[in-house]
């Protein structure tokens, strides 16, 4: 049962916008991926992001384990990956990364071609708070392209129009 307090949280936090990033991994434990929209800068120095992740999120124990992951900021023409690594496309639901191409950088973690920006990672530290686990990652190797970002505010992907 979620209290009145969390259920008015959860309204007032959709009127929100976040950018939209997709977090993968490979290692030892293996290749896994998620969507999220809690992605952003930490530090200049070091440089270093945070990103938050469901603890009950499959794909959390195998980025712990390996110990790094990307973070691949999408384009407004990359909603059918946030999907897939979302788990909402269910022909893609057993290879997610079967999406889009990818290729690697420093850690070994997969990124995705043609994103808006990817920041390869090593996992600096992780921390338990309410439902998620916070994950700080020091930024070892950066990709930047250009275009406009896929955004999510109101349980809706969205883009981007000049004000």
């Amino acid at each position: 049962m979620i209290s009145p307090l969390a259920e008015q949280f959860r309204e007032s936090m959709r009127r929100t916008a976040s950018g939209v990033a997709i977090l993968t991994t490979d290692g030892a434990a293996g290749r896994a991926g998620l969507t999220v929209s809690t992605f952003c800068s930490l530090s200049m120095e070091p440089p270093s992001v945070i990103a938050c992740v469901h603890q009950g999120n499959r794909a959390l124990e195998t980025l712990l384990t390996n110990g790094v992951f990307a973070a691949s900021v999408l384009a407004a023409d990359q909603e059918r990956i946030a999907l897939a690594f979302a788990g909402m496309i269910p022909e893609l639901r057993d290879d997610r990364f079967g999406s889009a191409a990818w290729r690697t950088l420093a850690t070994g973690a997969p990124v995705l071609d043609n994103a808006l920006a990817s920041f390869d990672c090593r996992v600096a530290e992780g921390v338990n708070f309410g439902t998620h686990r916070i994950l700080i990652g020091e930024v070892v190797a950066i990709s930047a392209n250009s275009g406009d970002p896929l955004v999510f505010a109101d349980r809706n992907f969205r883009r981007l129009a000049a004000a």
